[in-house]
């Protein structure tokens, strides 16, 4: 009498293979358990913003401002901390035009600045945050 394998209940599916593990005991291991399909579902990726094609210039700000550890946000967008846009040749390479710059560390109140950046000149922001007042 011959016994042929019992169908796969899930076909496509990967097998998985019994492990003994001496905190949890017996396991059932799928080795393929995080591999990502080359197929991937594009429904809900998002589209990227339309190429226009055309270069736009940019400028330079260049944030002399303490304390360093600060957090810098571009128009609402994080760019880094301001010892990242400080120095002889550390700025912030920005699309030319006005922006928003606001500036935020813990223990200090935000600074907001209106920058206008000219294409290819770098301008350069000299301050310093104000200690928020404690609340006790």
């Amino acid at each position: 009498m011959l016994f042929a394998p019992a169908p796969e209940p899930f076909p496509g599916r990967h097998r998985t293979f019994p492990f003994r593990s001496s905190r949890f005991g017996l396991l059932l291991v799928d080795p393929f358990f995080l591999w990502a399909p080359i197929a991937v579902d594009q429904t809900f990726v998002p589209e990227a913003a339309p190429f226009s094609g055309e270069a736009v210039p940019t400028g330079g700000l260049q944030l002399d401002v303490e304390p360093r550890r600060a957090l810098v946000y571009a128009d609402g967008w994080y760019v880094g901390a301001v010892d990242d846009f400080s120095g002889y040749y550390h700025h912030l390479e920005i699309g030319a035009g006005s922006h928003i710059i606001e500036i935020v560390a813990p223990d200090y109140e935000p600074l907001l600045i209106r920058a206008v950046v000219s294409p290819g000149r770098t301008s350069t922001y000299r301050g310093s945050l104000n200690r928020a007042p404690s609340s006790y």
